[in-house]
């Protein structure tokens, strides 16, 4: 069996991941599954669902005993179904979804389901995993702020479609060279800038029990970095705090949304960890920085720690649902 991507796992090995290909579908149908009205869609999902597994390229496709995924539920309407997959390759998810039977099934889709709140996101994932349904679902989030990207796009690209970038975000060593470049990079960038800096993060802190560092490769060449750690807790302080941390995009990956991509990951990462609050230090002098953070919800709060006594530091905070 393929194990679902454990969010607190040692970091994958060095180097460029080997990628697969996920596939969400969420819809609503017209009637339950059970009803006459959707009796054909009912009795189809067995063969097509067999014809994808016989499909080259086929991996993985969530399902419960039944053999089908119509009893995960992610939404309060009992008639909202999901689809989840994985394929090795964007070609062959591509081929099953409009170049075999299935076409013909999709066509129908009309007569089955209603067109309100019909969603898709493709995105990758690294070979020999597979997502949550947690996770798909929050690709679905990260299309919805920041639209179409090559972290995650809304439909399956056609022939043109399937060369546009690939970017992907993953665990990654920080005492690799590939990790320690991106660092390096990092700091001679913020020290063209006036004030004080914090460049320290260490191996034990993004351990997996503390914290992780993440790279993001894009069509498997590094553009960017991110970390966090769990924080000490502070005196009268409610929450348990994960700090995000080297916050990286080279200038040549940028406008990609590498940013938004690896502060997506990280804040999974934090709630996987059981942080309640995410915070970070920046800068007033990196405003296209803030602008991403307050974007996804992080408001401004007081410094904190080491940041108290910063004549240039800015503090943000988001809490964790």
């Amino acid at each position: 069996m393929i194990p679902h991507t454990d969010p607190t796992a040692s970091p994958a090995p060095a180097g460029p991941p080997e990628l697969h290909v996920a596939q969400l579908n969420v819809a609503t149908l017209r009637a339950p599954i059970d009803h006459p009205a959707t009796r054909e869609f009912q009795d189809g999902l067995a063969p097509i669902n067999a014809l994808a597994e016989a499909s080259p390229g086929y991996v993985w496709r969530l399902q419960s005993d039944e053999g089908d995924a119509t009893s995960f539920k992610v939404s309060d309407d009992p008639n909202t179904i999901i689809n989840l997959t994985v394929w090795s390759s964007m070609d062959a998810l591509f081929d099953f979804a409009y170049r075999s039977a299935h076409r013909d099934f999709l066509r129908r889709k009309h007569e089955w389901f209603v067109d309100v709140n019909r969603r898709a996101a493709v995105w990758h994932v690294r070979a020999g995993t597979v997502p949550s349904v947690d996770d798909a679902l929050s690709r679905l989030g990260f299309i919805d702020t920041f639209g179409e990207t090559a972290f995650a796009f809304g439909t399956i690209p056609g022939s043109e479609g399937r060369r546009r970038p690939t970017l992907f975000v993953d665990d990654h060593p920080l005492l690799h060279p590939v990790s320690q470049s991106l660092i390096a990079e990092l700091n001679a960038e913020l020290s063209t800038y006036p004030g004080d800096h914090f460049f320290s993060l260490d191996a034990e802190e993004v351990s997996p029990d503390r914290g992780c560092f993440l790279v993001a490769w894009l069509d498997g060449t590094p553009v960017g970095c991110g970390a966090i750690r769990m924080l000490d807790d502070e005196p009268g302080e409610p929450t348990r705090r994960a700090e995000v941390k080297r916050m990286y995009a080279r200038p040549d990956g940028r406008g990609h949304k590498i940013g938004a991509a690896v502060l997506h990951q990280l804040e999974r990462r934090a709630r996987a960890l059981g942080a309640t609050t995410l915070v970070l230090e920046t800068a007033d002098y990196l405003p296209a920085a803030i602008g991403l953070y307050t974007k996804v919800g992080f408001e401004r709060r007081a410094p904190w720690g080491e940041y108290v006594h910063s004549n240039a530091s800015a503090c943000f905070a988001k809490p964790l649902a």
